[in-house]
């Protein structure tokens, strides 16, 4: 039987293989013919005209083949330089590329047989381990390639390669020159989420996002790399039951547990979820996922719960009692809702041959072995949430934490007695001991020398003592130093405070022999302790909490945002080290793992006039809440304003390795981003129809646009513009339906300025030490104009009844004036009308004309308007207006 089986699979490949070889050859011819015909292409030099196959993707929903080529020069690729092509019957319909067009003024660099020793010094330079982890715990090689980097109109030949650095979450991306080992570029790939809003300071490796850059891991050969997989006869899967938060419902908040069998999708994963084709799982593990807890930081598996033979997941769950009480349920969750990520959205695309997540690929494409590793409980840190796609082949790692509730107390005061009621908000470090099922502090409370703690304090003055010092200090004195510095000197707790704000945040750092609690409160609190311990004032406190840790592993909305971004990184141009703010600073990421998490979590009924918040669940708000971004997420100007224009000064200050950089605040710009695909998710309902369920019917809005968002991903450049974004969703367009819902898309575009004649700017992601100009965060220009076949107003204008009528000046900045014809019948009330680019009623004035012919509008934000005169004698008028303050 087994010679059988083995004589099936090796048929099964060949054909394959040959297939494979076609394919390539075909689609090499065409996309060269393009090439050299195109013209963006025709000043270029031959030689960068270069590129090779790097994957095939058919897609039904684009009714063609999305080919990912890359660029090279003399067979070896150039990083970043890439182009995703669609083909129909062989003919080019989209190509979108950032191919380097102008030839190099040199192209410098070896190889030599250095290279082994300049990986091993960089990794010691950046305090990384010299080895990394396959999806079994077990160390591994680090792997090498060799790229073309371009810097300064020069190629660079250097060694990239991926770095874990010890003791945190970063995996660090490095180029570093074949000749002298210099570091040419460098990322974190880990993308950290900060969906906690208590987070005071972040490191580069909390803020910096990317994901592994292996442009020459990307096959060499085609046919060989792309199709040598493991063709194992599906079997039939193994029944299993799952107690969880099923899909719509967000979170604990949100509603109840259900027991769930068999939810898989056959289609997905034919052999359901505990199978990889060689070994059937009873704990948490399978071909799509394992998850697991890392409280340790090992980024080992800890824990997994076991169904038994059964396969029978169903755990007891109480979130008002400590995590400790509900951790197999807690990872059953994480293991169900990564599962389910996987299976909805292969449906929309994300398979095999698009550089999905799985350990066996079934013959499909696409390289195997790198299902999404699902950390619960994650030991590096608190309040956050973060995943590293890795590229195809690499698992992905997703790292879910515990999250500190909002309304938690830290301080409580026990002398002298008019300080009992005082009760202080505070937030707690991310570095040593937690309050929070730990041991409480008390001590009376001193001031150090120095002040700041910066440097040395002497040992034994802080004996018994809690410190109590301003969080400020000079660039390299962070709060996990001043802490180590009191430690030192004996204190045995620590009071840091805000040095500009009454809103006490989280402190960020690292330092795992910090063995001491820290906390922080606000200005005032602070100074008003300085004051008192500076005139001879004795006070005793006790740092403690009696709150309750949320566990990320119960938030469908958070694990569905992070899973997001494994999505939109494999899809993106190379599928690796292509949505990088480093390279372009309208870095969109963030904005598409929120538009996932909302869509997989719109319930039952929801309609466009309910507003969601992002992160309720986590930030200890109601169901209800703000959540953690600028605004809601709403069509409506009254809940969610913001602009394609708002991204300029969108940033934050950061460090990477100590030193300060100013960069891009990607979770702001990402917002916006996915403010646009929020309005444009309820056109479509509008449109076609809503479905809670986006896989209950392929015909409604909801699927629609979900399928839109997918193929777009896969038409978008590496690193793309919100333009460029914008672009391949209407690309998608024309190639599924003939465009035939381009206008509605311009004009939900338009209506938040990303319209005809927007543009990004520079784009430079990094400007080195603090609060530093950033330009290319200050110059993107938003416009709110739609092409001239798009034009139709919201509002007729009814012109049959203008009769000379027209609002001057337009644009329109703080107010409009109403002109009409001499002669013309004005009695009565003349009511003004003011209506957004949707339909929707702003504001309505009643006028006399005349008497009154101006109307206020300086309430109004910059967009498109459409304005309604109408009185019950002659006018009945509308006209559109541009707001442009």
């Amino acid at each position: 039987m087994k010679k059988i089986r083995l004589s099936v699979k090796l048929l099964l490949f060949c054909s394959l293989f040959s297939a494979g070889i076609v394919s390539a050859q075909k689609y090499e011819q065409v996309i060269r013919d393009y090439v050299n015909s195109a013209g963006s292409f025709q000043r270029s030099n031959s030689e960068l005209k270069g590129f090779k196959i790097i994957n095939i993707d058919p897609s039904t929903s684009l009714k063609g083949d999305v080919v990912g080529i890359q660029q090279t020069i003399d067979g070896i690729p150039v990083f970043g330089s890439s182009a995703n092509v669609l083909i129909r019957d062989g003919k080019v319909l989209s190509f979108a590329d950032t191919f380097i067009k102008t030839y190099p003024n040199t192209i410098k660099g070896k190889e030599s047989g250095r290279k082994d020793a300049l990986v091993a010094q960089t990794v010691k330079r950046l305090n990384g381990l010299s080895t990394s982890k396959n999806i079994d715990g077990h160390d591994e090689p680090i792997k090498t390639n060799t790229v073309y980097f371009a810097k300064g109109g020069d190629f660079i030949l250097g060694y990239q390669f991926n770095i874990e650095e010890k003791g945190t979450s970063n995996v660090w991306n490095t180029i570093v020159s074949t000749e002298d080992g210099s570091i040419l570029y460098q990322e974190n790939t880990t993308l950290s989420c900060d969906f906690h809003p208590g987070t005071y300071e972040r490191s580069a490796g909390e803020l910096l996002t990317g994901l592994n850059i292996e442009p020459s891991a990307l096959p060499n050969n085609l046919e060989v790399a792309d199709l040598h997989k493991n063709t194992n006869f599906v079997l039939s899967p193994d029944n299993a039951s799952y107690n969880v938060f099923a899909f719509p419902v967000e979170a604990p908040s949100f509603g109840s547990r259900t027991l769930l069998t068999n939810p898989w999708d056959l289609t997905a994963s034919p052999e359901g979820w505990h199978s990889d084709g060689t070994t059937s799982y009873t704990i948490t593990r399978g071909n799509n996922a394992f998850a697991y807890t890392d409280e340790a930081n090992t980024n080992v598996a800890q824990f997994s719960p076991d169904g038994g033979a059964n396969r029978v997941f169903d755990f007891p769950l109480d979130v008002t009692q400590m995590q400790q009480a509900y951790t197999s349920a807690a990872v059953t969750n994480l293991f169900y809702t990564t599962n389910k990520m996987h299976d909805v959205f292969y449906k929309f695309g994300f398979t095999e041959s698009a550089r999905n997540y799985q350990k066996n690929n079934f013959g499909k494409g696409g390289v195997e072995n790198d299902p999404v590793l699902a950390e619960s409980r994650d030991g590096s840190g608190l309040n956050n949430a973060n995943f590293n796609p890795g590229a195809d082949g690499t698992s992905g790692r997703m790292q879910m934490f515990l999250f500190v509730p909002n309304d938690a107390r830290y301080l409580y005061y026990n002398a002298p007695s008019n300080y009992v009621a005082r009760a202080p908000k505070a937030g707690t470090a991310n570095f040593g001991p937690q309050l929070i099922g730990g041991t409480p502090v008390t001590g009376d409370l001193a001031l150090p020398t120095p002040a700041d703690a910066c440097t040395a304090v002497a040992a034994g003055s802080l004996t018994g003592k809690i410190a109590v010092l301003n969080a400020a200090g000079p660039t390299g004195c962070g709060f996990a130093l001043k802490t180590k510095n009191l430690q030192n000197a004996g204190a045995v707790g620590v009071i840091q405070y805000h040095p500009n704000s009454d809103i006490p945040v989280g402190l960020g750092g690292t330092d795992t022999t910090i063995t001491i609690p820290t906390i922080m409160v606000g200005k005032s609190e602070g100074e008003f302790l300085v004051s008192e311990l500076t005139n001879g004032v004795v006070a005793n406190a006790t740092l403690k909490t009696e709150a309750v840790y949320r566990d990320a592993s119960l938030d469908n909305g958070i694990i569905s945002h992070e899973y997001g971004h494994g999505i939109s990184n494999r899809l993106t141009g190379t599928g690796s080290s292509c949505l990088s703010y480093i390279t372009s600073n309208e870095q969109m990421g963030e904005g598409w793992s929120d538009f996932f998490a909302l869509m997989l979590t719109t319930r039952p009924g929801d309609n466009a006039s309910i507003a969601r918040g992002i992160g309720t669940f986590a930030s200890g708000e109601a169901a209800t809440g703000a959540g953690i971004r600028p605004a809601k997420y709403s069509p409506d100007f009254g809940v969610n304003n913001f602009t394609y224009g708002r991204t300029n000064g969108m940033k934050v200050n950061a460090s990477i390795s100590g030193i300060a950089v100013t960069v891009p605040d990607v979770h702001s710009i990402g917002f916006i981003w996915a403010s646009m695909l929020w309005d444009l998710n309820w056109k479509y309902v509008e449109k076609y129809g809503y479905s809670s369920n986006v896989l209950d019917n392929p015909n409604s809005g909801s699927a629609k646009i979900l399928q839109l968002v997918m193929d777009a991903l896969k038409l978008q450049p590496c690193n793309p513009t919100f333009a460029q974004g914008r672009d391949a969703i209407l690309a998608a367009d024309q190639a599924s339906t003939n465009g035939e819902n381009k206008c509605m898309i311009w004009k939900t575009f338009a209506k938040r300025g990303l319209g005809v004649n927007a543009a990004a700017g520079q784009l430079n992601g990094l400007a080195f030490g603090s609060n530093q100009p950033l330009p290319g965060m200050s110059d993107q220009v938003e416009d709110f104009t739609v092409p001239a076949e798009c034009a139709t107003l919201a509002v007729s204008e009814a012109a049959e009844n203008t009769k000379g009528i027209s609002i001057y000046p337009n644009p329109v900045k703080n107010e409009f004036t109403i002109k009409t014809p001499s002669g013309m019948n004005l009695s009565g009330i003349t009511t003004v009308s003011i209506y957004d680019f949707t339909g929707k009623l702003i504001s309505q004035e009643s006028i006399n004309l005349n008497r009154q012919t101006t109307v206020n509008a300086s309430n109004l934000i910059n967009g498109t308007y459409i304005v309604k005169i109408k009185n019950n004698s002659s006018i009945d008028y509308s006209q559109k207006i541009i707001v442009s303050k």
